[in-house]
């Protein structure tokens, strides 16, 4: 379920995410142990914009499957209740 809500909203993500929600997403998923440093350092190191790291991060994460995507979820609803709010996401939305 988690998954494909992150599918569907992927590119309002992409669009609205501000550089401190995603390094705060990155910092959030290396300590749940769901990315590894190698992914986290490629997502923070090898993309210029905060766009491409959007991007990246999000495919990422979706691919890594619906509990990765359920934390992806809970981290922006608890530290980015604007961004939840342009997203339509809600810690209910995921159970």
């Amino acid at each position: 379920m988690a998954d494909k809500l992150l599918k569907e909203k992927r590119k309002l993500f992409v669009h609205s995410v501000s550089k401190g929600t995603i390094n705060g997403l990155l910092d959030e998923l290396l300590e749940k142990r769901v990315l590894n440093q190698e992914e986290m350092e490629k997502v923070r190191d090898e993309n210029d914009t905060a766009m491409d790291r959007a991007r990246v991060l999000i495919d990422t994460v979706i691919r890594k499957g619906p509990r990765a995507c359920q934390i992806c979820i809970s981290h922006i609803c608890e530290e980015d209740s604007h961004l939840a709010g342009i997203l339509g996401l809600t810690s209910e939305s995921i159970n």
